[in-house]
């Protein structure tokens, strides 16, 4: 299958994921590298057309049973799976911690064993409650006293981030910890409770728009190509080691107002209600709190700049994704 030049071989497990799709698209497009994809497929919507290409391994399997073959080396091992998305979570409550650090500690284990570089796909949910401005890697974690499912996968991903320091202390260890801001973009499936996806489907059906709370909770949004060239960008330097946040500080948006702006360029009749998300999903979920990522870590290690502004997510997902979007 392939010739006798070495190439890189990367692992990327969750890699039929949103994350995970484009991020092997862009190592297929940018480098010569395989790449062995480790999935369950129970999150993905459908197998990707990328499986069938000639540098890529998918293997359908969850974390748990699934063993790299006896003596498979790996110089990277972007480790993706994991629960997410607001709504999905739930489902995991009492049991979403356990699976997070197993799998991040077995995959921590099988990259000292092969001296792979780890990327660890971490959460800026860990930062709790800070005020509405760009937050650092190394401000002070302020945990809220109510425990929630949120919670639960927010501290999880946070004892994964001390599991991978601590490990590298004493062991052959490089890693990196990657803390996403809200990523959107084409082929985001709405059914994990992701905002843009989930406003876009009920907009193309004229059904009311559902806006938690009051609607004046604020993200930054970044586009999936600019969080892709981001981690790409890290796992590919030198840095190791150390927490990065990736997202972009500009586009900082109410929900009630990406609401109105998705309803307006969908030329959508739906009403725009704000709920109780509570009577919805049941006194498990929890909103998230406000957050705006401070980069500049980032920046200075390998000059990234993202390029997607707010507006032309919004216009791009419109366009481009409605069919995939509303029929999925």
């Amino acid at each position: 299958m392939y010739n006798d030049v070495y190439m890189k071989k990367v692992l990327i497990t969750g890699g039929m994921g949103f994350i995970g799709k484009f991020l092997t698209r862009k190592i297929l497009r940018d480098t010569d590298y395989q790449i062995i994809i480790v999935d369950s497929l129970v999150a993905s919507v459908e197998k990707d057309e990328i499986i069938s290409h000639d540098r890529v391994t998918f293997i359908q399997s969850d974390l748990d049973h699934w063993q790299p073959p006896v003596g498979e080396l790996y110089d990277q091992i972007y480790h993706l799976a994991s629960p997410v998305g607001p709504v999905r979570v739930l489902k995991f409550a009492g049991r979403m911690s356990g699976i997070i650090v197993s799998h991040l500690e077995k995959m921590a284990n099988i990259a000292i064993a092969t001296k792979a570089k780890l990327m660890f796909m971490s959460t800026s949910e860990l930062y709790g409650f800070h005020a509405l401005e760009p937050t650092k890697e190394d401000v002070d974690k302020i945990v809220s006293p109510k425990i929630t499912v949120r919670l639960e996968y927010a501290m999880a991903k946070l004892m994964g981030e001390i599991l991978l320091h601590n490990l590298a202390i004493s062991n052959d260890l490089s890693y990196l910890c990657i803390r996403p801001f809200n990523i959107v973009g084409p082929e985001q499936n709405h059914k994990g409770g992701f905002v843009i996806p989930r406003f876009l489907q009920l907009a193309s059906k004229n059904e009311a728009i559902t806006v938690y709370g009051d609607g004046k909770m604020k993200r930054t949004f970044t586009h999936i190509d600019d969080f892709i060239e981001g981690i790409f960008l890290l796992m590919e330097s030198e840095y190791k080691n150390d927490i990065y946040n990736v997202g972009t500080p500009d586009n900082v948006i109410s929900i009630l107002d990406l609401a109105q702006k998705i309803k307006a360029a969908m030329n959508s009749q739906s009403k725009i209600n704000l709920v109780d998300p509570k009577t919805l999903y049941g006194d498990a979920f929890e909103e998230a709190y406000d957050k705006i990522p401070n980069v500049d870590k980032l920046v200075a290690a390998v000059g990234w700049k993202p390029k997607w502004l707010m507006e032309d997510i919004i216009k791009q997902t419109v366009e481009l994704e409605k069919d995939y979007l509303f029929d999925s």
